[in-house]
């Protein structure tokens, strides 16, 4: 079997950022003749915030580009809008408030407290998507996990099964064997007994060539059975 997993693209919020500044680039060049000062800058600095949430973001996609699903011509393109957002805003502090009328110090600490509040949703937004993203991820290699230690389980019951089979083959082989020896055994006490009777007949006759009687009697012996085989053959031969 071949295991094979795709990951799924973690959420991304460089677009939701990346929306959020454009639109407050494109609020503070529309209305920067009539902001002052320090309604530019508090623009900016929030800006600037964001810029820094992208341009991490932008590290961690370049950290894990398969992770995210991103290419690399898409970081490329990403960190070239940050660097025209930064450029832009360089062109915006140096060409200054172009109106007048400073609001007043109460309205602007307002304004400072009201950025500082969309700021921290903001950020909260951004680390919310971030942590969605790798419970996402964590969950899809959970999955992973999951599948991949179901099929070990399953190839492990396979080669149990195996081994169970091959242990049964090798117990009867060994039975055979058993059964084999056993045979050989009975065979070579035939042998022996054959042998024993062998060496008694050899003895018996080695006894009768050395006495006399013994040798009449051996030639009493051959010559009846020479007188059987003239017998038998007359049988066969007379009509």
């Amino acid at each position: 079997r071949h295991f094979q997993h795709d990951h799924m693209a973690a959420p991304d919020p460089f677009h939701s950022l990346r929306s959020e500044v454009e639109a407050a680039v494109k609020e503070v060049t529309s209305s920067c003749g009539s902001y002052s000062t320090r309604q530019v800058e508090d623009a900016l600095q929030r800006i600037q915030w964001d810029l820094e949430m992208l341009e991490e973001s932008i590290d961690r996609v370049t950290a894990n580009p398969a992770k995210f699903g991103i290419t690399s011509e898409e970081v490329d393109r990403r960190k070239q809008f940050v660097t025209s957002v930064k450029q832009q805003m360089s062109a915006i502090r140096n060409s200054g408030p172009r109106g007048a009328g400073a609001a007043g110090s109460n309205s602007a600490q307002r304004e400072a407290l009201l950025g500082n509040r969309n700021q921290s949703d903001r950020a909260k937004q951004a680390a919310a998507a971030l942590e969605s993203a790798n419970d996402s991820f964590m969950d899809q290699e959970n999955l992973k996990q999951s599948l991949l230690v179901r099929e070990q389980d399953e190839y492990l019951d396979d080669l149990g099964e195996s081994l169970t089979r091959l242990g049964g083959m090798g117990k009867n082989i060994s039975e055979e064997l058993m059964e084999q020896d056993r045979i050989i055994d009975e065979m070579q006490e035939a042998t022996d007994y054959t042998v024993n009777n062998m060496n008694d007949v050899n003895r018996l006759v080695k006894d009768m060539l050395k006495s006399k009687q013994g040798r009449n009697q051996l030639c009493l012996i051959l010559l009846l059975v020479v007188g059987i085989m003239i017998v038998i053959t007359l049988i066969f031969i007379l009509p």
